[in-house]
């Protein structure tokens, strides 16, 4: 199975938060925000790392003043930095997840395979587990929770309408010269073929699952988790083109098999034993 690069696809989740052209509030006169800014509770924001000079901002500054910009960098580097790390976790997590993950209780009828479902492990537990955000500490993470919650509510909603729309995955199983066909490959497949509930992963489904996942308030958690789902929904759809699906054996008795009258026949009912 191919990796699923949704580093590629940072420049997208950038470019989305960019398009919200959020402009940051004007500090006061001390380095205080003007009142109603919500700071998320015991962040340090002049602790973050200090990114390319270069690079365009995530925010807008409200004035060209020097206390206004140097707050527009400092939130541009926490929330760069936060998405460079979740986008990183993200990766990290479905990479394993579709190394263990399979179809279960695919239907095999002669040479076609119909039905079943994709099985895997919890893919939140494993976008935690991620070095890049394994060791988060403080407000941060009630993001990355939300974010590995909502990902995991609706792509366990898409695993389990993944259905093989009767393909002809069994070519040999139309008539096949014995009492029982042996455990036979499936005809590879692109994973983009199985019918699948597609708006399961749209990032609209993505941000709104990520935001009820939210325990708590962070500023700008809206555009934050839609820049997300736009990059994750982005290469999840490069990834079902790229998929291929195979491995799946099947095997099944051949009832009419009664030779030499009979020299061969259907398999019917068939199962797969794995994939």
């Amino acid at each position: 199975m191919p990796d699923l690069v949704f580093a590629s696809a940072g420049i997208a989740v950038r470019e989305r938060f960019r398009q919200f052209n959020i402009v940051l509030p004007a500090v006061q006169k001390g380095g205080a925000a003007l009142p109603g800014r919500i700071v998320p509770t015991g962040l340090n924001l002049s602790a973050g790392p200090r990114l390319q000079a270069n690079q365009p901002m995530l925010f807008r500054a409200a004035s060209s003043s020097p206390a206004d910009t140097d707050n527009q960098r400092t939130l541009h580097d926490l929330y760069e930095a936060m998405f460079k790390d979740l986008i990183a976790a993200i990766e990290f997590g479905f990479n394993l997840y579709r190394k263990s993950a399979g179809l279960v209780d695919v239907v095999i009828n002669g040479p076609q395979a119909m039905g079943g479902r994709l099985q895997g492990p919890d893919l939140d537990k494993l976008i935690l587990s991620a070095p890049s955000v394994a060791a988060w500490i403080g407000p941060k993470t009630i993001m990355r929770d939300a974010l590995a919650k909502g990902l995991q509510q609706q792509w366990s909603l898409l695993a389990g309408s993944v259905k093989v729309p009767g393909l002809p995955w069994y070519p040999s199983f139309a008539a096949f010269p014995g009492p029982v066909a042996p455990p036979t490959p499936n005809v590879p497949t692109p994973f983009a073929s199985l019918a699948h509930d597609t708006g399961a992963t749209s990032p609209a489904a993505l941000k709104l699952a990520m935001r009820s996942s939210l325990r708590g308030k962070f500023d700008y958690s809206d555009e934050f988790f839609e820049s997300l789902g736009v990059g994750f929904d982005a290469a999840v759809r490069l990834w079902k083109s790229a998929q291929m699906v195979k491995g799946v054996l099947g095997t099944g008795p051949v009832p009419n098999f009664a030779p030499p009258y009979i020299p061969g026949g259907k398999v019917l009912p068939g199962i797969h034993i794995n994939s």
